[in-house]
């Protein structure tokens, strides 16, 4: 059995907080953290992932007091977000001041499980511009990422598969929000890059994003689409992801904040829906 926690969008270093769903407190980051080391030891969790926007703009002095923080008594991996990568020099800075978060000196990655491997593959945010939020919002892959994940699948071909990238592939449904809209759908050629893969390797069951702070859910015959809720947004939330031999189960968890005094954050009541339903907050998929 492997087990892992999957957190996002921390915006470590925000003043004020920009984009957020629920009420947001990325400067109580350590607080937060120190509780996590609690659920970490509670679910066994072999390692950690988090799918971005760790910190909220690049900076040396942000990756580094990110990277402290981030001290668990597992490993932690990152998949960079666009908040990580606003400067051209990003990925060469995350690299040099916190090498630990990724595997191979590389921003695109697998963590091989006896049950599982996952692949961290960072969408870019426009073409042309690789590992490099300039503020465009129209996420891709290029050609050689693609290549590079599906060989990296063949190369396993006897493990269930989970693939975690920044941005969402599907959006929130009307059924979940109770709106007239979607919310923070995806681009079509976006989707569909990620759809082609699920269809064309069995093994690929689950594909984990943040970017959108929503627990949002959508199921197909092959796999699970899942995004995550904003861990420093009321009322900090994370998955739990465990993959046996037969099945890989999500959950969504609360931290414990019940021994940290003084702290009473505020809940939007009129945004319930970013936590979402009983069945856009688990999942079982079964493995072949």
């Amino acid at each position: 059995m492997t087990r892992f926690l999957y957190l996002t969008d921390t915006h470590f270093g925000a003043n004020p907080i920009g984009f957020h769903q629920q009420t947001a407190y990325p400067e109580r980051l350590a607080d937060l953290i120190n509780a996590l080391r609690g659920e970490v030891i509670r679910h066994s969790a072999d390692f950690v992932i988090h799918g971005g926007d760790l910190i909220d703009c690049c900076s040396v002095d942000l990756i580094r007091q990110a990277y402290d923080l981030l001290k668990l008594p597992v490993p932690v991996y990152l998949c960079l977000g666009n908040h990580d990568l606003d400067r051209p020099d990003a990925v060469e800075l995350w690299l040099s001041h916190a090498p630990d978060l990724f595997i191979g000196g590389s921003p695109h990655y697998e963590v091989v499980c006896t049950s599982c491997v996952v692949h961290v593959m960072p969408n870019h945010w426009e073409s042309g511009y690789e590992y490099y939020w300039k503020g465009a919002q129209m996420p891709c892959f290029t050609e050689s990422q693609l290549h590079r994940l599906e060989q990296a699948i063949e190369a396993h071909p006897g493990k269930a598969h989970v693939l975690v990238t920044h941005s969402p592939v599907f959006g929130m449904s009307r059924e979940q929000s109770g709106l007239d809209r979607v919310i923070h759908d995806a681009p079509e050629t976006f989707r569909q890059s990620i759809v082609n893969l699920v269809r064309k390797h069995p093994g690929l069951k689950v594909v984990l994003s943040g970017h959108n702070h929503l627990n949002t859910l959508h199921l197909t015959e092959e796999a699970a689409f899942a995004s995550a809720s904003s861990l420093v947004e009321t009322p900090f939330e994370y998955k739990l992801v465990e993959v046996s031999d037969t099945q890989m189960r999500m959950t969504t968890h609360r931290l414990d904040l019940s021994g940290l005094t003084g702290f009473s954050p505020d809940y939007n009541e009129a945004r319930t829906y970013v936590q979402g339903r009983e069945q856009d907050r688990e999942f079982i998929v079964a493995i072949p």
